[in-house]
C-alpha cells in the first residue's frame, strides 16, 4: 500500500525565519524552496523535512533525528542558544529532545547496534 515515507511536514509561524534556523541552528541541507515550503535535506536519510507557514498546533508527534555524536550535537544546539533537555536512557536508546522557535517538538536519539 505504501512505498515510504514522502516527507515530514512541520508547521511554522514565519517561513523564512524558520528557514534561516533550521539550516543555521540544525545544520540541514535545504534542497528545494518553492516560495510556499522549503524542504530540507537530512544527513544521509531518505525522508526530509518540510517546512511551511502556517498554523502552528500542538501536536502529540514529534520529529526524531538520529546522531552517532549524541552529546557533541546536544552541546553544539546549546551553544546556538536551543533549550535542550537532559538526556535520557530507556530501554537501550540514549536520547534527549528540544522544541523549534515554534515550539515544534524533537527527540535527537543514539542507540547501539545488535
Amino acid at each position: 500500500m505504501f512505498a515510504k515515507i514522502d516527507t515530514i511536514h512541520i508547521s511554522v509561524s514565519q517561513l523564512d525565519h524558520a528557514r534561516m534556523w533550521y539550516k543555521e541552528v540544525l545544520e540541514l541541507e535545504e534542497i528545494v524552496d518553492s516560495g510556499h515550503y522549503v524542504v530540507f535535506k537530512v544527513g544521509s536519510g531518505e525522508t526530509p523535512i518540510t517546512i511551511q507557514q502556517g498554523e502552528v498546533r500542538s501536536s502529540s508527534t514529534k520529529t526524531i533525528l538520529f546522531s552517532d555524536a549524541l552529546e557533541e550535537t546536544r552541546l553544539k544546539l546549546i551553544d546556538k542558544e536551543v533549550e535542550v533537555g537532559q538526556i535520557l536512557t530507556d530501554d537501550g536508546v540514549t536520547y534527549f529532545e528540544f522544541k523549534d522557535l515554534d515550539g515544534n517538538q524533537f527527540e535527537v536519539c543514539h542507540f547501539l547496534s545488535a
